[in-house]
């Protein structure tokens, strides 16, 4: 049995989600081949001889990309069993399931992969359909030997260097619900732990291929902050040089104010920090716990004991008006967050997916017009018409930079200017830009639409989604 896994897109990461199966199924027998599409381009010869494809999908650029890639698939070889596995599997499943995938699993999606597996290897009915995943984890660390080294992928810029990173998953799932996020629609409120001691040793496996930074992809890193906390603890004893980054929710840096001076001892970077709007109301409706007098105080709190921030935003929404957009600018100007920031984020439209929290809510509902499977999103309108074309503008400014690779600066100024003209103020010159701040070299962002230039690079034709 001779089992293709493919990764169209991991943030810039070499794919946690292809090296986990990739364990898990090389234990029972199968024979796992690998695929990267984020930097290796799809040629149909790569399914000669392979019995099965399965397309991992943790997030929305990844599911539109393979999409398209398993059409690819479907037509050259309409026998070979497909299946996608991940967050995203079950979006789309009217499009999907029994079209370009026969197969679709969501959340914890070993078991359900294995079963599948197994019954293709021994000539048994596989599994079909849609297939929620919950059960908690066994422990497996990741098999990453036949993937490209993490040396061909994003790197961390700090301190004048370009440092060899890679990304390692404690844990799945969230606590939290909040509206706007896929996670929650799956999950429901649970996280499921990798566990201490494989994390770490896919933390050595990572140190011995060269990689000098660690990002933790957790949706929330303190969903279970002891066990973070000695997962930090025990990975800077064996590897004292090595730093880190983590993604926390702002209620959890003011609620665990005490531990940050600790874990900056510890190698942590910085932390990336939702924020998303700087408009109570549109805070209140996604449920994001926090207000804007919290985020500064998050940001205090994390300069203060020596960790960066790096702020996500959501600018564009149903009811974003202009006076938003300003608003945000001038938040990143008091805080001096420009050198923080990704030129993405400016731009960030919100994605309505297949089962959102978001659908019913009488907020969101006045300004939904259909589903498009095409683009896996319910399609809504501008109350303001301002704010749409501001949202073109600037969303054309941050796909064109990040493709043609332009420095981030540049790229900001300008959409800091387009937001000024669209807005009908005068935001006067670009402020100090703060002090320079740790970065990753994949600047998108798990919730931005793919770009042109991410589809050529899997080989494709998809594009950015009109408006």
């Amino acid at each position: 049995m001779r089992l293709l896994l493919v990764s169209t897109y991991e943030l810039g990461h070499q794919p946690v989600h292809l090296a986990l199966p990739a364990a898990e199924l090389s234990a029972t027998g199968v024979e796992v081949e690998l695929l990267d599409l984020s930097i290796e381009p799809f040629d149909v010869a790569v399914l000669q001889g392979v019995d099965a494809v399965a397309f991992s999908v943790p997030m929305h650029t990844a599911m539109r990309l393979a999409i398209e890639v398993a059409s690819m698939v479907r037509a050259a070889r309409p026998e070979l069993p497909i299946a996608f596995y991940g967050l995203y599997a079950a979006v789309g499943r009217d499009g999907t399931v029994g079209r370009v995938a026969d197969l679709l699993i969501s959340g914890e999606y070993l078991p359900g992969l294995k079963a599948w597996a197994d019954a293709l290897a021994n000539g048994r009915e596989p599994l079909q359909g849609v297939v929620l995943g919950l059960d908690r984890p066994t422990a497996v660390v990741p098999d990453r030997t036949t993937l490209p080294s993490n040396d061909g992928y994003a790197r961390l810029e700090w301190e004048g260097e370009a440092r060899v990173a890679a990304a390692v998953e404690a844990s799945h799932g969230c606590r939290h619900r909040c509206r706007h996020c896929p996670i929650p629609v799956v999950y429901d409120g649970r996280i499921r732990l990798a566990g201490l001691e494989p994390v770490l040793a896919d933390i050595a496996n990572l140190v011995a291929d060269g990689v000098e930074h660690v990002t933790f992809a957790d949706p929330d890193f303190f969903n279970a902050p002891r066990y973070s906390t000695d997962i930090l603890r025990a990975a800077h004893d064996a590897y004292p040089d090595l730093t880190f980054d983590v993604t926390v929710k702002v209620e959890h840096i003011l609620a665990h104010d005490s531990v940050w001076t600790e874990l900056s001892g510890l190698g942590l970077l910085f932390v990336v920090s939702a924020f998303e709007s700087v408009d109570e109301r549109t805070l209140q409706i996604l449920d994001k716990s926090h207000t804007v007098e919290d985020m500064s105080g998050a940001v205090r709190i994390l300069r203060g004991s020596g960790v960066y921030v790096r702020p996500t935003w959501l600018p564009f929404l149903p009811w974003t008006d202009p006076d938003h957009l300003v608003g945000m600018v001038e938040f990143i100007d008091s805080h001096q967050l420009w050198s923080a920031m990704d030129p993405v984020q400016m731009a960030i439209k919100l994605l309505i997916p297949e089962g959102s929290l978001l659908e019913g809510h009488p907020a969101v509902t006045p300004f939904l017009r259909s589903y498009d499977p095409m683009t896996l999103t319910w399609a809504w309108e501008f109350e303001h018409a301002a704010s749409e074309l501001m949202h073109k503008e600037l969303d054309a400014i941050a796909a064109d930079g990040s493709d043609c690779g332009a420095e981030s600066v540049e790229t900001l100024g300008l959409m800091r200017l387009a937001i000024a003209r669209g807005a009908g103020v005068d935001l006067g010159p670009m402020p100090r830009l703060g002090r320079p701040t740790p970065r990753l070299t994949e600047s998108w962002f798990c919730c931005a639409e793919p770009t042109a230039g991410q589809a050529i690079a899997a080989g494709l034709s998809i594009g950015r989604v009109p408006g």
